[in-house]
């Protein structure tokens, strides 16, 4: 074996399928001449700097989780926020039991989501008293706008990055009908949640879980289980996100529902035997 010399350099020999120059369409060509543009444009470079320590920092906790059931609708989300750079714990499901039961809840940076929930009970609260308000879906063309007013203030200073995302639900004539669920995101629209709906940052990992959880029938509206069947998989799948899977999701979940035509708002208490159920829940989901 030949020796190499004191101060020479060996080369290193690459085989020749290594070397070869592959075409791309020009599609991907093009692409890759925006990319050089983009890295070599210093204002990009600092726009895509100040949107990644917006995504890691501000708005990635929550966990909300709203479902309809045969006889009624469940909305559960977890208890973790961020405030000063201190964890603190809260509930994240508000609700309106009088004049007429509303529940809802929103997913987003702190610090909007709180004072978007305050404007929208006064608003709210006030509205249904004038007798500007007889439908849920006079609350949803409400609660819109209001939406697209908050995104209009926030999408510039924040990246465009969505600031809130909005769920709420009460029975379709306030004080009586069925049960309904609406999800309000960007820019200030909003649909009916049909079977179940997910926001908040643990949505994604959820999500898989959740098609298992609350399964649902073809042409039937609503997912094939009651209101006492939901409550314990919904506090389920928040408990195994917050636990096992999401750091910014954490603590005891939060459960409330309301029943077709019954003017009440009830919370689902998280007791021994519900935790028993809940283990058993999250078991028989991995054993899929």
């Amino acid at each position: 074996m030949e020796k190499k010399k004191k101060g020479e350099e060996r080369k290193i020999k690459i085989p020749p399928y290594f070397r070869i120059k592959i075409k791309f369409p020009k599609e991907i060509e093009a692409i890759r001449e925006i990319n050089k543009i983009n890295k070599a444009d210093k204002e990009y470079q600092e726009w895509i700097y100040k949107r990644r320590i917006i995504e890691e920092f501000i708005g990635k906790f929550t966990l909300i989780i709203g479902v309809r059931g045969k006889d009624g609708i469940v909305l559960g989300g977890d208890r973790k926020v961020i405030r000063g750079g201190e964890t603190d714990f809260e509930d994240k499901v508000k609700h309106l039991g009088s004049p007429v039961p509303i529940i809802f809840a929103a997913s987003g940076y702190v610090g909007i989501v709180d004072d978007f929930l305050e404007v929208f009970t006064e608003a709210l609260n006030e509205n249904i008293v004038e007798g500007n308000i007889n439908n849920l879906l006079s609350i949803k063309f409400m609660a819109e706008d209001m939406v697209k007013d908050i995104v209009e203030r926030y999408s510039a200073r924040l990246m465009d990055a969505e600031p809130i995302r909005f769920i709420f639900g009460g029975l379709s004539e306030l004080n009586k009908g069925e049960a309904r669920l609406y999800e309000i995101g960007q820019p200030g629209f909003g649909q009916k949640i049909k079977y179940y709906g997910l926001i908040g940052h643990g949505r994604s990992y959820a999500r898989t879980i959740a098609k298992y959880l609350f399964p649902k029938e073809s042409g039937e509206e609503g997912v094939n289980l009651s209101v006492e069947e939901i409550c314990p998989r919904v506090a389920a799948c928040i408990d195994w996100i917050g636990g096992e899977v999401d750091d910014y999701v954490g603590g005891e979940p939060q459960v409330i529902y309301i029943i077709d035509n019954e003017k009440e708002v009830r919370e689902y208490r998280i007791t021994n035997d519900v935790r028993e159920k809940v283990k058993e829940l999250k078991d028989s989901v991995k054993s899929f």
